[in-house]
């Protein structure tokens, strides 16, 4: 997904530069794989600027990937603020993955590929993975209950809608399956329906 970046030669101008580069080098290669040389080549600074905003790679990788999150968060909040239901809304996060999976910039989750080069060996990067982690699976609890589920179901529930994109998320990536978002639906859909959160009519 692209990230605006600012075009002027300012110093919050060149420290976005850095983190743009960073994020489409991290999204594509991984991150251990790409060296600061190689992001101050496309942020087109030097490595003394890189430096300057981000005294390490790992303040740099720490910062691409809390920044991914605020952006995906931004975007599945507005396409659930456009929906009326919570089944529509919950429906709308679904959709959003079907988009990305089919959009020519996906290259697999950034936090799962965090996940298998940092786990247990960066708190930093670790304990963002897992906020990440508990934001959505606390988003899936939160519109079931609105649509009245009670909160130990909702909760369990939530966490199986996660489990469910996470696995379309790696059908996607290493299977080329660009359905993959919707036969995640396909088996949340049949989980809500047992649990009376949406009709047969709905289905």
């Amino acid at each position: 997904m692209p990230t605006t970046a600012y075009s002027d030669g300012s110093r919050q101008g060149k420290r976005t530069k850095v983190l743009h580069a960073a994020r489409w080098l991290f999204n594509r290669v991984g991150y251990q794989t790409v060296s600061v040389d190689a992001i101050r080549v496309r942020a087109g600074v030097t490595k003394a600027t890189v430096f300057r905003h981000f005294p390490t790679k790992d303040t740099l990788v720490s910062e691409a990937i809390a920044t991914h999150i605020h952006q995906i968060e931004d975007e599945l909040a507005l396409a659930i603020n456009e929906q009326a239901t919570p089944l529509a809304k919950v429906r709308a996060i679904f959709d959003w993955y079907d988009a990305l999976f089919r959009s020519d910039d996906f290259h697999g989750c950034m936090f799962m590929h965090a996940a298998a080069e940092y786990r247990r060996r960066h708190d930093e990067i670790t304990q963002l993975l897992q906020a990440q982690k508990d934001s959505m699976c606390s988003a899936f609890s939160q519109l079931l209950q609105s649509g009245g589920i009670e909160v130990e179901t909702a909760t369990t529930l939530g966490r199986t809608l996660c489990m469910l994109l996470d696995g379309a998320m790696l059908q996607a990536e290493m299977c080329d399956n660009h359905d993959a978002a919707r036969e995640a639906w396909y088996a949340a859909s049949r989980l809500l329906l047992s649990h009376g959160f949406m009709t047969e009519d709905e289905f």
